[in-house]
């Protein structure tokens, strides 16, 4: 009992290491809105994007992160939907505003992150 609660203590200070901030996304670009929730949530983490998908895509979706000035400084047209997390790796990037982009058949989202 005493080494079960001591490995789970470990495991509370770990978890805790990590600056993680939730990416809200909106829909954009689309002449008709519905009520239909996202497919993905997105989270920051200190070196990357997280991108949790919801609902599986089963076409290839689009991901995309632009600076300030329109920039496109990441894009992946290929992703695959059906997985349930994807990774962006984002410790390349300088401090500054940034807007993420998804976008599959259906949905097209976007969100604005900050990079400090």
């Amino acid at each position: 009992m005493l080494m079960t609660l001591s490995f789970i203590t470990i495991e509370a200070n770990v978890a805790t290491c990590y600056k993680m901030s939730v990416i809200e996304l909106e829909t954009w670009d689309r002449a008709v809105r519905s009520v239909v929730p996202n497919p993905v949530e997105c989270c920051l983490m200190d070196k990357c994007i997280e991108v949790r998908f919801i609902e599986h895509s089963k076409m290839p979706v689009t991901l995309q992160i632009k600076d300030a000035h329109g920039n496109i400084v990441y894009q992946d047209t290929g992703v695959n939907g059906q997985q349930d997390v994807y990774r962006v790796e984002i410790s390349h990037l300088q401090a500054g505003s940034y807007e993420f982009y998804y976008s599959d058949e259906e949905t097209g989202l976007k969100g604005e992150f900050e990079i400090e």
